[in-house]
């Protein structure tokens, strides 16, 4: 009997967890990142990167197109009823370039393809500060400008919390800065 009830009360907990999709993590926003978690980013920005470096067939036919076309205009809008053709050519047109949006976003698919989309771009965004604000020195002070209402004290709490975080991660994320711009820009070609 003991053991039918543990039985029970594990089903019940595995397919809560399995209906919840993801596994929790922190809010990498006041939670300073693990060597784990940087692990994880880079492991999939390497692949999407590496991916996106091997194209072939529809994949290499988009991204070509894209690059061939980024600065290029639109093709004129004809004037009254356009042809068969050129309706034929916007529509080639649009699915090239979705195609093109898909690979400039591959690291977030294989990151959802590997249960772990969510946990992915949270790390993302964290790294994407520490590298801005940290390592880049960027701010994002008003200046002369007016920045609203004066915060709350519970704002200027988490605001304490999220650069203490990120001063925690700069020693993490500092010494891979350039490799990981240099990984979103073969990820994110559109850019």
């Amino acid at each position: 009997m003991r053991h039918a009830i543990f039985a029970a009360i594990a089903a019940v907990v595995l397919s809560a967890a399995a209906s919840a999709g993801e596994p929790p993590f922190p809010d990498y926003a006041v939670t300073p990142l693990t060597k784990g978690d940087v692990d994880l980013f880079m492991g999939i920005l390497h692949a999407a990167a590496d991916h996106n470096a091997h194209l072939t067939g529809a994949d290499k036919e988009a991204y070509d197109f894209f690059m061939k076309n980024k600065n290029a205009p639109p093709p004129p809008v004809p004037n009254g009823m356009p042809s068969q053709a050129w309706l034929a050519q916007m529509e080639h047109r649009s699915k090239l370039l979705g195609a093109a949006g898909a690979l400039a976003t591959y690291d977030v698919a294989l990151a959802k393809q590997r249960g772990v989309g969510k946990r992915y771009e949270a790390i993302k965004n964290e790294v994407e500060s520490v590298i801005i604000t940290e390592v880049e020195g960027m701010t994002g002070e008003c200046g002369d400008t007016d920045c609203g209402p004066p915060p709350t004290p519970a704002q200027r709490a988490r605001a304490k919390a999220i650069d203490a975080a990120r001063k925690a991660d700069k020693p993490l994320i500092a010494p891979r800065a350039a490799e990981i711009r240099a990984l979103e820009k073969k990820v994110n070609f559109m850019l």
